[in-house]
């Protein structure tokens, strides 16, 4: 349960990234430029703050994102709400944290499409994971403010540090059922012969 979870908080970590910040079309403004940047710094800290209700001047109410779990959330309020289920079931001492890493952005008028990666950490139960997401994010200049307003979120499913996780624990697992049904057997068997 624990490593769907963590799954899960993959999906907040490319909304706002610093690569809103990073242009391959000269006609982006530097003015453009950082203030994505600051978006993208300020996301960071929200994550780390558990405090997504922070970033709400740079949300649009209609923002919308689709997690790696294939869920998609509407609205800052319902992500919040998202992320402290999430934390809740991680349990007490948690903690999640994300360093944004942009590939690029395409500057497009009053629209900003971003992609990166972003290395993640979560800290649960005693057990540190660390992974990469893949992610691609909309942006719209409302006014003179970059406000986030689409984003989708990947992680490879087959090699991943929860995945590995998982695997692990459901071998352990199997491993100690086999070895419990196996002493039962000889138990039985052997208590059999004597009779």
């Amino acid at each position: 349960m624990k490593t769907t979870i963590l799954s899960c908080l993959c999906a907040f970590t490319a909304f706002l990234s610093p690569a809103f910040g990073q242009t391959s079309t000269p006609t982006a403004g530097e003015a453009d430029r950082e203030a994505l940047r600051a978006l993208a710094t300020r996301y960071e800290q929200a994550i780390s703050q558990g405090d997504l209700m922070s970033l709400q001047d740079v949300v649009l109410d209609d923002a919308s994102a689709v997690f790696i779990t294939g869920e998609k959330i509407n609205g800052l309020p319902a992500m919040q709400k998202y992320f402290d289920e999430i934390k809740k079931q991680l349990g007490e001492g948690s903690s999640y944290s994300v360093k944004l890493i942009p590939d690029d952005t395409h500057f497009d008028g009053n629209h900003a499409i971003a992609e990166g990666i972003s290395e993640e950490k979560v800290v649960a139960g005693g057990k540190e994971f660390t992974y990469q997401t893949r992610w691609t994010a909309i942006l719209k200049r409302d006014g003179e403010t970059w406000k986030a307003q689409r984003l989708h979120v990947s992680l490879n499913p087959f090699e991943n540090p929860i995945i590995a996780y998982r695997a692990r624990m459901q071998k352990w697992t199997y491993g100690g059922i086999a070895a419990i049904v196996g002493l039962l057997l000889g138990f039985s068997l052997r208590k059999a012969r004597r009779s």
